[in-house]
This record gives C-alpha cells, sequence and structure tokens, in this order.
C-alpha cells in the first residue's frame, strides 16, 4: 500500500492538515525546512493511515542575529523592534482580502 502525507498544525483546538497528500520526501523536506524557522508552529507530519511520524514542537523565541559573545539589551531592543514590524507587516496582509477567497464557487 502507498502512502499519503500531510502536514498539520493546532488551530482553534483542532489539528488542521495544510499540505496534503504529498509524498513522504515532500513533506520530510517542508518539516526539515521548519525545524530552523523561528518563531514557529506545533507541526505535524501524518500519514494517510493517521499514524504521526515526525513531529516539531513549537518555538516561540525569535533569534536576534548574534553570532557569538552575550547580546546587549540594545541588541535585544531592536530584535524585538524588528519583530514587531514584521508582525505588523503580517497582520497587515492578513487583514487583505484574499484574491483566492474573493471568487465564487
Amino acid at each position: 500500500m502507498a502512502y499519503t502525507y500531510h502536514v498539520e498544525c493546532p488551530c482553534l483546538d483542532k489539528w488542521n492538515a495544510f499540505i496534503i497528500g504529498r509524498s513522504r520526501g515532500y513533506c520530510d523536506g517542508y518539516m526539515d525546512a521548519m525545524r530552523g524557522q523561528l518563531p514557529r508552529l506545533h507541526l505535524r507530519l501524518v500519514r494517510s493511515d493517521g499514524k504521526i511520524v515526525d513531529e516539531i514542537r513549537a518555538h516561540d523565541d525569535v533569534g536576534i542575529g548574534m553570532v557569538a559573545g552575550w547580546p546587549t539589551a540594545e541588541q535585544y531592543e531592536s530584535a524585538a523592534n524588528r519583530a514587531l514590524e514584521r508582525a505588523e507587516r503580517i497582520r497587515s496582509r492578513d487583514s487583505q482580502p484574499n484574491n483566492q477567497d474573493s471568487h465564487a464557487s
């Protein structure tokens, strides 16, 4: 039996698949790419028979780009400001009508 796979994340107290019916290789590649993303949602890779084959926990911390040494208070403040600016861009983008949603079915 050939399995298909999907990647899902939690939303409103349930798990929602957003990559559906793909190969294991495709989903493994996505999961590997997401491991390095911060912040990130909690993600699960699920086989078509319901078995969870991989899981990445959510991570809320945002890196500040330090390579070595201890970050200064100014670096944390600068990183926080950049994170807030990025959050505002995401919020602005999400509040705009989605072209895919505006087409009648």
